[in-house]
């Protein structure tokens, strides 16, 4: 690593984790800094590529849409065409989540569609560009997920999350909400007068449907993609297929997770597995202890595990522009 960050680095990503739409001079009461040393700090963290962007969260699930996650294993692949096969599979709109791993799994992604014939349309769409590069893959289905925001290395025991179900009444957006949506999927700090500006639209109407988006949860947070490794830690994904349970011990567990220092996203799926973590770790032994200690809390829940070592993410877009 080779810029430093210090505990005040740690609490500026932390809010703009919390909120990336949150100005500088916001920030700087929450940290303890002036304005203009927060705005530099956050251009060096930028410039040093650990902040990397601020993305939109959308509930998917409010416009009708489920989530699948898919993993694939690959075979008879060079890195060259494993790079322009994930640049094929990066540019599908449906895919949201897009990611390299090391462990039985070589990529890891998420897709997004309105009904089950969808769904499969894009699947088979998906194994025909990958074609006899697949050696094997499977599939589970988003039921509900916890995202919390940036913890490593912070004294602080509080920590905002996101909460995702599937299970939820279709909105309809007009065309000005789905056009600011888009705006700012990927630059969710984009001012509401730069949104004015490029959609010819005036920033009252903006700053109303922006604020409507909230209010229904439409819209659920503002995050920043961070590279952990910039910051001395490794990401790991735990995947956990459950023995029989009943839902307030899965319930139990969800709590556990969402409180832990080091596990940033819980999912509840079905399928293969029952939930997959998102852990963030300095060392391999380091997560040895993560694990040994959900084993020990959670002997009776957790049947069966896989891990694996998560690298380079592509892509994270929770506004499929085709699908809105």
């Amino acid at each position: 690593m080779d810029y430093k960050i210090d505990e005040k680095d740690r609490k500026i990503i932390s809010q703009l984790d919390k909120n990336s739409r949150a100005t500088d001079s916001q920030i700087a009461k929450e940290v303890g800094l002036s304005k203009q040393v927060v705005s530099y700090r956050i251009q060096n963290l930028e410039k040093n590529k650990i902040l990397l962007n601020y993305h939109t969260i959308l509930d998917v699930a409010t416009l009708g849409l489920s989530t699948n996650y898919i993993f694939l294993q690959l075979q008879k692949i060079n890195k060259k065409q494993e790079e322009e096969l994930l640049e094929k599979i990066n540019k599908l709109d449906y895919i949201g989540w897009l990611t390299t791993s090391l462990g039985r799994w070589d990529v890891f992604l998420s897709i997004y569609s309105k009904n089950i014939e969808q769904y499969n349309y894009f699947l088979n769409e998906l194994l025909e560009i990958c074609g006899d590069y697949i050696h094997e893959y499977e599939q589970i289905t988003h039921i509900s997920s916890v995202q919390t925001t940036y913890k490593s290395g912070l004294k602080e025991q509080n920590f905002e999350s996101i909460e995702q179900t599937s299970n939820k009444d279709k909105v309809q957006l007009n065309k000005i909400e789905k056009n600011i949506l888009i705006e700012i999927s990927q630059n969710a700090k984009k001012s509401i007068v730069e949104i004015s500006n490029n959609l010819k639209i005036p920033v009252h109407t903006i700053n109303y449907h922006l604020k409507k988006l909230l209010k229904n949860k439409i819209i659920t947070g503002f995050k920043t993609k961070i590279d952990v490794s910039k910051l001395g830690y490794s990401w790991y994904s735990l995947m956990i297929k459950f023995d029989k349970s009943t839902p307030q011990r899965q319930h139990e567990f969800i709590s556990y997770c969402k409180k832990h220092k080091q596990i940033y996203y819980i999912t509840h799926t079905i399928g293969i597995y029952n939930s997959t973590l998102d852990i963030h770790v300095k060392t391999p032994r380091e997560f040895r202890e993560v694990l040994f200690e959900l084993k020990e809390k959670f002997s009776d829940l957790i049947k069966i595990y896989e891990t694996a070592l998560l690298f380079d993410e592509i892509k994270i877009n929770y506004i499929p522009k085709t699908l809105l």
